[in-house]
C-alpha cells in the first residue's frame, strides 16, 4: 500500500476518537442516546433526571412551567398564553380535574399499550386515585386523556407514519420499505420504538398543521416517554434482543432532533446552538458500533446502515480543496493552546473540513448528513464552546443541507442555522461565512455558480481510481471500527490488508 493510500485509510479511522471514550467509559450507554449525564436540567421529571442535558431540552422544555422557563406569564386563566401556545397543561389548571372530552384538540395522547398488557376497566372518579401531574414521561402523556380521543389520535399518527412519514427518510425503495413495514414490526415488542414512531409522525403532522395543539403535545409527550424507556434500556445494556429496536429508536430521535429545530422558540430572540442535533446523530453511531455483532446480520435494519457511503476523506495537506480557507491561521491558533490539547483540536478541525470537501463534491443526502455523526467529540465540544472556527465549519455543514432540503425535516434548516451562527460569530470571522450565507439564502434550485464548483450527479461513478479501489462499502468500514471498539475480530478481517498498518 502506498503512502498516500495509508494516509487516507488512517485518516478515515480518526473519527473513532469520539466513539471509543463513549464505549469504554461507564456512562457510554447514555451517550448512545445522544445525551450526557453532564449539566442535567433540574426541571425534567424524576424518571429521566440526570439523563438529558441542557442541549436536549427540546424534548421536554414545553413541560416546564413559565417560571422554570424564565418566561413572563400573562396569568390568564384557565390556561396562560404560553402554555396554550405550546399545547401543554398549565399550572393554573387544576391537576385534579381531567381534561374535558369536549376539548379533544389539547388532549394528551396515551401511548400504545403492549399486546400483552391487560385491559383495565375504567373506575369511577369516586374510587380512583388521583395521578400526580406529570409524574413521569409515560404518566405525563397519559394524564388528562380521553381514551376514545387518544385511540383515535394514535391511529391517525400510525397511519400517517406508514403512509407518508416513513417515505421521507430515504431516497431508495428498499429503505422506504424498511421504514414503512419493518420498523413498525420491530415496534410490536418495543414500546419505546412505538412511542418514537408516534412522536415523529406527530411532528410531521405538526409541520402541516402548526396550530393543532394536540399534535404539539403528542410529539413532545411521546418523545419524552420514548427517551425515558430508551435511556433505561441503554443503561442495562445492548443485546441481540434489543439491538434492532434501539438502533431504530436512535435514528428516529436523530430525525426528531433535526426537524424540531424549525419549531424552536429561541428565548428573547437569542440563537441557541443545535448541539442536540450533533449529540443525537453521534448517538446513532455509538449504538451501531456497540451492537454491530447483531445488526450486521439483521435483514430488517441492515439496508438502512448499508445505504451510507463509505468514507473517503482526503486530509488535503497542501490546502488546495474547496474548504481549505476554513483552516487558515490554524497553526497560530493551536500555538495558543496547551500542548496536550493541540493534537485533538487539530484533528477535530481537519477531519471536519475533510468531510465538508468530500460531501461538497457529490452532495447527496446520506453523504451530507453523515457529518454530525462522523465529526469527533472534540469538535462537538468546540461548537458548544462557541469556538469561531468550529462554528464556521458547522455553518458550512448546515449550508450543505440546502442541496437536500426537499424533505420536511430539513426544510429551512440551512437558512435558520447559518444566520443563527452568524449572529453569535465574532465580526472578524464573517468573511469566512460568505459561501455559507450565499447558499443558505439562495431561493430556488442551486446551480454551480452558487455552489462554487461542479455538482456531481448522485448516479455519477467516482472518477478517482483510488476511491474506487478503497470504497468497499460502509459495512466493511463498520466491521473494522467495531472490532477496534468491541474487541472482536472475524477471521476474514484478520486477512484484510488494510488492517495491519492503520491499526498499529
Amino acid at each position: 500500500m502506498g503512502i498516500a493510500s495509508q494516509t487516507r485509510v488512517i485518516y478515515h479511522f480518526q473519527f473513532l476518537d469520539s466513539a471509543r471514550p463513549e464505549l469504554q467509559a461507564s456512562g457510554f450507554r447514555l451517550q448512545a442516546s445522544g445525551f450526557s449525564t453532564r449539566d442535567a436540567p433540574s426541571t425534567v421529571t424524576q424518571e429521566v433526571k440526570g439523563r438529558l442535558p441542557k442541549v436536549s431540552q427540546f424534548f421536554v422544555q414545553f413541560f416546564d412551567t413559565c417560571k422554570n422557563r424564565k418566561i413572563k406569564c400573562d396569568e390568564v386563566h384557565p390556561a396562560c398564553g404560553n402554555c396554550l401556545k405550546h399545547g401543554v397543561s398549565c399550572d393554573f389548571e387544576s391537576p385534579e380535574t381531567p381534561a374535558s372530552a369536549s376539548t379533544p384538540s389539547i388532549a394528551a395522547p396515551s401511548p400504545v399499550m403492549s399486546s400483552a398488557s391487560p385491559v383495565s376497566t375504567p373506575r369511577s372518579s369516586s374510587n380512583s386515585s388521583i395521578m400526580p401531574l406529570y409524574q413521569t414521561p409515560t404518566a405525563m402523556v397519559r394524564a388528562h386523556s380521553n381514551p376514545a380521543v387518544s385511540r383515535s389520535l394514535e391511529f391517525r399518527l400510525l397511519h400517517h407514519y406508514t403512509a407518508l412519514t416513513s417515505q421521507t427518510f430515504s431516497d431508495t425503495k428498499e429503505q422506504n420499505h424498511v421504514w414503512q413495514v419493518d420498523i413498525p414490526t420491530i415496534a410490536y415488542d418495543a414500546q419505546y420504538l412505538m412511542d418514537a414512531i408516534l412522536a415523529v409522525s406527530a411532528l410531521h403532522l405538526r409541520s402541516m398543521h402548526p396550530e393543532d395543539h394536540s399534535l404539539i403535545r403528542a410529539s413532545h409527550g411521546y418523545m419524552a416517554s420514548s427517551i425515558a424507556q430508551y435511556s433505561n434500556l441503554l443503561n442495562k445494556g445492548l443485546s441481540e434482543m434489543n439491538a434492532e429496536a434501539l438502533f431504530s429508536t436512535a435514528a428516529l430521535i436523530a430525525f426528531q432532533a433535526s426537524a424540531s429545530r424549525r419549531f424552536d422558540d429561541d428565548a428573547n430572540g437569542t440563537y441557541t446552538l443545535p448541539l442536540a442535533w450533533f449529540h443525537s446523530f453521534q448517538g446513532v453511531k455509538t449504538v451501531v458500533l456497540a451492537s454491530w455483532q447483531w445488526l450486521r446480520s439483521s435483514n430488517r435494519v441492515y439496508p438502512i446502515i448499508n445505504s451510507q457511503p463509505a468514507l473517503f476523506l482526503d486530509p488535503d495537506p497542501e490546502r488546495k480543496l474547496f474548504f481549505a480557507p476554513l483552516l487558515e491561521g490554524l497553526e497560530e491558533q493551536l500555538a495558543t493552546l496547551p500542548a496536550e490539547s493541540q493534537p485533538a483540536t487539530r484533528q477535530a478541525y481537519e477531519h471536519a473540513v475533510s468531510f465538508l470537501n468530500w460531501s461538497h463534491q457529490k452532495p447527496i443526502r446520506n453523504r451530507i448528513l453523515g457529518f454530525a455523526a462522523t465529526v469527533s467529540r472534540r469538535f462537538v465540544d468546540l461548537v458548544g464552546q462557541q469556538d469561531p472556527r468550529a462554528l464556521v465549519i458547522a455553518a458550512c455543514f448546515f449550508a450543505l443541507t440546502k442541496m437536500v432540503d426537499n424533505v420536511w425535516w430539513l426544510e429551512g434548516i440551512a437558512k435558520r442555522e447559518v444566520n443563527g451562527i452568524l449572529s453569535i460569530l465574532p465580526q472578524e470571522w464573517w468573511p469566512k461565512m460568505e459561501w455559507a450565507l450565499r447558499v443558505a439564502s439562495h431561493e430556488g434550485p442551486l446551480n454551480e455558480e452558487i455552489w462554487g464548483s461542479t455538482i456531481r450527479s448522485p448516479h455519477e461513478n467516482d472518477s478517482i481510481k483510488l476511491e474506487e479501489e478503497f470504497e468497499a462499502g460502509v459495512t466493511h468500514h463498520i466491521e473494522l471500527l467495531a472490532s477496534m471498539v468491541n474487541g472482536y475480530v472475524d477471521k476474514p478481517m484478520l486477512e484484510d490488508p488494510l488492517i495491519e498498518e492503520p491499526l498499529d
